[in-house]
C-alpha cells in the first residue's frame, strides 16, 4: 500500500514538474529576445549590432506543425532546412531562421515531456498558448505574427516571413537567392503605375499587381510591401466540411489570397497584422484570413508565382518549384536526396494538375484560367 502511494506521489510530482517546464518554455517564447535592448533611438542600432544574439536573418521561416508531428519536424530538420546553409551560385544570398509553431494547451504529460525534450535539443519551437487543432490554425498564424512583431521591436531585424506547413518542402537554397533577385527586378525595372505586367516583362513564372494611392507616373518600388505566393481569386465560399464558413458575409467569393501551403510576406505586412490582432476578424482558413486582412492595404505588390505549388494538393513535381505542398515524409527525403545529388528537386518531373497565371487585369472571378 505504501509503495502504491509513493508511486502515485511520484507521478503527481513528475506531472507538476513537466507542467512547470512547459510553462517556462511558453513564457520564454512569448518574452521579447532581450528587453535590455530598449535604448534611445541614437544608440539602438549600435547596441543591436553589438548583441551577438541578434545577428539578423533576412528571412523567418514559420512552419506550422502539431505536437504529434515530431517525426515530420525531424525529417525537415534533416532535409530541406539544411539546404539554407548551402546556397549555390553568385549574387546576394539571404540568411534565414526557422521556427516550428505548435500550441501548448490541453497536452498530456507524455506530450509535455516530449516537447520539453525536443525543445531542449533543438531550440527551434515557437510554443503558443492555444489548443492545437484545425479550428485554431488562423489563430496560430495571428499569434505567430504578433510574436514576430514583438521580436522585431526588440531587435530581430528580419525582412520577410515565409509561412508554410510541416507537409511542405521548400527549395531553400534557391528561395534565399530568388527573394533578393525579385527585389532587384522590381527596383530596377522602372515599373509604371499601375503595375500589371505580363510575365514576360519580369520572368515567365510570375504575374504582378501593385495597389497604391499614389496617382503619379511612377511608384517608388522600394516603399512597397510584397505579398508573394500562388493566388486564388475565384474560390467559392465553403458551406460544409472542416473549412465551412458559416459567418462569411462579405461577398460570394473569397477575397484574392495566396494559398496556404506557402507564402511570403514583407515585414511591414507581418507587423500590421501583429499590431492589430484585436481588430482582425478570423475565419476558418488562415490563408483566406490573411488575404482578407491585407485586402485594403496601401503600397502592396502581389506576386503570383507558379513556382509556389501550394494548393490543397500538389500539382506534381517540377524542378523550378520553390515551395511544394502536401508532400509525404518519404517524398521529402527523395526530393532532398535529388537536390543534394542532382541539384534538381524532382527525381522525375510529373504534372498532375495544370497551373494558371493570375490575370490581374480581369475580375477576380475571371482571374485563373488554366494554361494548356
Amino acid at each position: 500500500m505504501r509503495r502504491v502511494k509513493e508511486s502515485k506521489y511520484c507521478r503527481i510530482i513528475f506531472a507538476a514538474l513537466f507542467s512547470f517546464l512547459l510553462g517556462c518554455m511558453i513564457t520564454l517564447n512569448l518574452t521579447p529576445i532581450d528587453k535590455t535592448c530598449i535604448v534611445d533611438n541614437t544608440d539602438r542600432e549600435y547596441n543591436i549590432m553589438q548583441n551577438s544574439k541578434l545577428k539578423n536573418p533576412e528571412v523567418i521561416v514559420l512552419i506550422l506543425s502539431a505536437v504529434k508531428n515530431s517525426d515530420r519536424r525531424n525529417i525537415i530538420r534533416e532535409t530541406w532546412l539544411t539546404l539554407g546553409n548551402n546556397v549555390l551560385g553568385s549574387g546576394i544570398k539571404y540568411r534565414y531562421k526557422h521556427y516550428f509553431v505548435i500550441g501548448s494547451l490541453g497536452l498530456s504529460n507524455d506530450e509535455i515531456l516530449h516537447i520539453s525534450t525536443e525543445q531542449s535539443q533543438n531550440s527551434d519551437i515557437l510554443i503558443l498558448p492555444l489548443y492545437d487543432n484545425y479550428k485554431n490554425l488562423t489563430e496560430k498564424v495571428l499569434k505567430s505574427f504578433e510574436w514576430l512583431n514583438l521580436q522585431y521591436d526588440y531587435g530581430l531585424g528580419y525582412k520577410y516571413v515565409l509561412k508554410c506547413d510541416d507537409d511542405s518542402v521548400v527549395n531553400l537554397q534557391s528561395l534565399l537567392v530568388e527573394i533578393p533577385k525579385l527585389e532587384s527586378t522590381l527596383i530596377n525595372s522602372n515599373l509604371h503605375y499601375p503595375l500589371n505586367l505580363p510575365p514576360e516583362k519580369l520572368n515567365h513564372f510570375i504575374t504582378t499587381n501593385i495597389q497604391s494611392n499614389e496617382k503619379i507616373n511612377t511608384v517608388n518600388i522600394e516603399n512597397m510591401s510584397i505579398y508573394w505566393g500562388y493566388f486564388h481569386g475565384n474560390a467559392r465560399i465553403k458551406r460544409n466540411g472542416k473549412w465551412q464558413e458559416s459567418e462569411w458575409i462579405l461577398c460570394d467569393n473569397y477575397v484574392p489570397y495566396a494559398l496556404g501551403g506557402g507564402y511570403i510576406l514583407s515585414r511591414n505586412l507581418v507587423s500590421y497584422i501583429g499590431k492589430n490582432v484585436n481588430y482582425l476578424r478570423t475565419f476558418k482558413s488562415e490563408d483566406v484570413s490573411v488575404g482578407l486582412w491585407l485586402s485594403a492595404i496601401n503600397n502592396i505588390i502581389r506576386v503570383h508565382d507558379i513556382r509556389f505549388d501550394t494548393e490543397w494538393t500538389s500539382r506534381g513535381c517540377k524542378n523550378y518549384y520553390l515551395v511544394t505542398h502536401h508532400i509525404s515524409p518519404t517524398e521529402t527525403k527523395f526530393m532532398f536526396e535529388s537536390l543534394v545529388n542532382n541539384k534538381q528537386l524532382c527525381v522525375r518531373e510529373v504534372e498532375k494538375r495544370k497551373y494558371y497565371l493570375y490575370n490581374w487585369s480581369a475580375l477576380p472571378s475571371e482571374c485563373c484560367v488554366m494554361v494548356n
